[in-house]
Order: structure tokens, then C-alpha cells, then sequence
């Protein structure tokens, strides 16, 4: 079940109705579009898996960032 939680994350943390405008996402409406698919009735520890693969999300997001950075600031 994890795997196919993954995937809904992954889709609603991108959608661009889910996005603020400095490009960071609205931690809300992810959680708001996950609930509404019934994914809190479904996991009792949904609240830990959800923050989990949001800060993960964030770490590969910075990271991203980071290499961008880099690569176009610092010619690394």
C-alpha cells in the first residue's frame, strides 16, 4: 500500500493547483486531495507516513535546487 501512497503523493505534491506561487507546495491541499481520496480512513498512521514523504520530498527538492546552484551560479 505504501508504493501506490507514493504515487498518489508524488501526483498531488506536483500538481500545479497544489503550488504556491514561489514554487514550493502547499503542504495543505496535498493533504486536503489525500484525505479526500480517503487515504486517512485507509492507514492509521497516515499522518506519519504523509509528513515523512513530505520531508522527503522537501530534501530532494533542496537537493535539486542545489545542483541547479551549482551548476549554473558556480560552474561546478
Amino acid at each position: 500500500m505504501t508504493t501506490v501512497f507514493k504515487t498518489e503523493f508524488l501526483k498531488y505534491a506536483t500538481l500545479a493547483e497544489n503550488q504556491l506561487e514561489d514554487n514550493n507546495v502547499n503542504w495543505n491541499f496535498v493533504d486536503a486531495d489525500l484525505c479526500m481520496d480517503g487515504w486517512a480512513e485507509k492507514m492509521t498512521t497516515y499522518q506519519e507516513v504523509f509528513n515523512y514523504h513530505a520531508d522527503q520530498f522537501e530534501l530532494n527538492q533542496a537537493a535539486d535546487r542545489l545542483e541547479v546552484l551549482k551548476t549554473d551560479y558556480l560552474g561546478q
